[in-house]
Formats: C-alpha cells, structure tokens, sequence
C-alpha cells in the first residue's frame, strides 16, 4: 500500500462514517477498494462488516427445533422435519437445507437396506 497523507485518511473516515460504502468511497478517491478497507479497518476497529451471501432462511431457534423432532422422534426424516418447520415460519425452506441442518448438528443419515426382488419362492434350481 503507498503511503497516504493523514488529511486523506481523514477524508476517507469522514467518507466511510457518512455510510458511503468501500467501492462509492473508492471512485470518489481513485484508489483501490483494498486500501479504503484497510485504512478503514487500521482506523475504526468497531465498525461492522456486512456478511457476504444470502440471508439465512432458518434462526438459529428454527434449527434447534429441527434437530429437537428429531431427536425425540416427532419426524424421522428431512422431508418431515420440512413440513414441520413450515408450519412454524412463513418462508419456504427446502428439504436440502434442512439436511444441511441436520448434517451441522453432527446428525448422519442412516441407508435403508435393500431388499433382494425376489424371494425364495421366485428363485429354482437349475440343476
């Protein structure tokens, strides 16, 4: 990072702390959106980042009542967990994310095991 006068980090911080964010910040100033952020975070420890993605569709009391039914029994699957927890929030969650929930809470998914087609009634003797 070049050096930068103190008269500009003191721009830069007046810039950042009226709510413009690193990229506005940047083409107001023409330098890079890495060196905003680093003299922003140098200057003012404090301040919150914003999380990167998505917002979460499930709380973290939604995921704990998911794990709950089943751990006591209420639903002995995804899908099921599903239909219960859309009864408790309005937004639809996907059967893959409550897995993903599951599979978080260290909880492992158990195969059923395959029952031959035939049985012995099917089966003859060749011989």
């Amino acid at each position: 990072m070049k050096p930068i006068s103190s008269a500009y980090k003191d721009y830069i911080l007046v810039l950042c702390t009226s709510g413009l964010s690193t990229r506005q910040i940047a083409s107001k100033t023409g330098l890079s959106k890495s060196t905003i952020a680093t003299v922003i975070k140098q200057h003012m420890p404090e301040k919150e980042n914003h999380k990167i993605g998505c917002p979460l569709k499930l709380t973290l009391q939604n995921k704990r009542a998911i794990v709950h039914q089943i751990l006591s029994g209420k639903a002995s699957n995804a899908t099921q967990a599903t239909k219960f927890i859309k009864f408790i929030i309005s937004t639809s969650v996907s059967t893959q994310t409550v897995r993903n929930t599951l599979k978080a809470a260290n909880l492992k998914t158990v195969t059923k095991k395959k029952k031959s087609l035939l049985s012995a009634a099917h089966c003859y003797d060749l011989d």
